[in-house]
């Protein structure tokens, strides 16, 4: 199959990593679903094209949703084979598998139980402000946008203080695999963490069948394991990974939420002046951010038959990559969809995605992110970006977000 000169150009972990907003802008216009050999998958830009998918989940199914987008190293196969064996979760399954699997999160999930922990958030969010506030500066992923949602994640699933590095470094290296163009060594590192992390996860799968608590990993093993007695190979390595994965996009996406919501507001400082003098508008920001710079800015579906989109004719098994990051700022959907606003009116958006696989976690990540921007303009109204600072985005089409945002005040 032969691309156009649009398609073969598109490289979203090169050229197009950065910033790939003019090229999407040209291909919504021009090409709005085109075949990527880079890929091996259509390229779906416009609102309306993926939201219909996002919501036809018989034609589309989401079992590739996080696929690698080439080849992983011998080396790295090697180090997989030490843990777990990947299983479909609730991001990666269909129909009732995906209910099932999705079911044990939505009570501590659910709007009500986020309010009630929201007192807990933001006093986290605050000892973690005032442990740097006299530096007069800071790497905000490292010391704040990283910290809060993994230790709201770690509060919730029941993770010891001390285990949280490992479940970091895990759930991090999770997302990088086979989406990052990491060196083999490297791409073999990042295995072993998060087998690494698959091991701790399984401690505490066994412990908590043995002698559940009230925390979400208990939640979990009871309701897809029910029960008593010792949990056979395969019930393991489906609560492992199911965990794993639900505590890694949990952390990441809402690090990178609060990490890109921050950016964009101090390179548009008027749009900081304005949250600044009317903080009631921290809900607006927030909806914003996840609109101009989607934490999540890909994800794959596969056609499960013959189907035709925008015009294409997409054949049965070929992968479709819909892109969050164009749809968020299609011209069509959005008035002056390029400019970072915080007084837009909130409308619906790709943010969490979209239909029966809508992000789980919704309401906490908003509430993280809602509550770390008060945080920051109550305590921090002068930060500014470092001048002179690079900020390098993390090299995935999964997740976007800064690597480190250097900040001064």
């Amino acid at each position: 199959m032969t691309g156009s000169l649009l398609a073969e150009s598109y490289d979203p972990l090169g050229a197009h990593l950065d910033d790939p907003y003019p090229f999407y802008t040209r291909a919504r216009r021009t090409e709005p679903v085109f075949f990527s050999p880079r890929l091996d998958a259509w390229v779906v830009t416009r609102f309306d094209d993926v939201d219909a998918i996002l919501k036809d989940p018989e034609a589309f199914s989401s079992a590739n949703s996080l696929r690698p987008v080439r080849q992983l190293y011998p080396a790295t196969l090697a180090a997989f084979a030490e843990g777990y064996p990947r299983t479909p979760d609730h991001v990666t399954s269909d129909g009732a598998a995906h209910r099932r699997l999705r079911a044990p999160y939505t009570r501590r999930l659910a709007p009500g139980a986020v309010k009630a922990i929201e007192p807990s958030i933001r006093e986290r969010a605050t000892a973690l402000v005032e442990s740097f506030a006299a530096a007069r500066g800071a790497d905000l992923v490292a010391r704040y946008a990283a910290p809060l949602p993994l230790d709201t994640a770690a509060a919730l699933f029941g993770i010891a203080p001390a285990d949280v590095p490992t479940a970091r470094s895990g759930s991090e290296s999770l997302f990088k695999l086979g989406s990052a163009d990491l060196s083999e060594a490297g791409e073999a590192r990042a295995a072993a963490e998060y087998v690494a992390f698959q091991h701790l996860v399984a401690g505490y799968v066994r412990r908590r069948r043995a002698t559940p608590e009230d925390d979400m990993i208990s939640d979990v093993v009871a309701a897809l394991a029910p029960g008593g007695g010792p949990l056979t190979f395969d019930q393991e390595a489906e609560l492992v990974g199911t965990i794993c994965a639900t505590i890694g996009a949990g952390h990441i996406t809402t690090t990178d939420t609060i990490a890109n919501a921050v950016r964009a507001l101090l390179r548009h400082p008027e749009q900081w002046d304005l949250l600044r003098r009317r903080p009631e508008l921290v809900p607006n920001a927030v909806e914003e951010a996840l609109r101009f710079e989607s934490p999540v800015p890909t994800i794959f579906r596969r056609a499960t038959r013959p189907v035709e989109v925008a015009g294409v004719d997409v054949p049965h098994g070929a992968d479709l990559l819909l892109v969050f990051a164009s749809a968020n700022r299609d011209e069509d959907r959005y008035p002056d969809a390029g400019r970072f606003d915080v007084t837009r009116a909130p409308s619906r958006h790709f943010g969490f995605g979209a239909g029966v696989h809508t992000c789980v976690g919704a309401a906490l990540a908003r509430a993280q992110a809602r509550i770390a921007l008060r945080v920051l303009v109550e305590r921090l109204p002068g930060m500014t970006l470092a001048p002179g600072h690079t900020v390098r985005l993390q090299p995935s089409i999964n997740v976007r977000g800064p690597l480190a945002l250097q900040l001064r005040w």
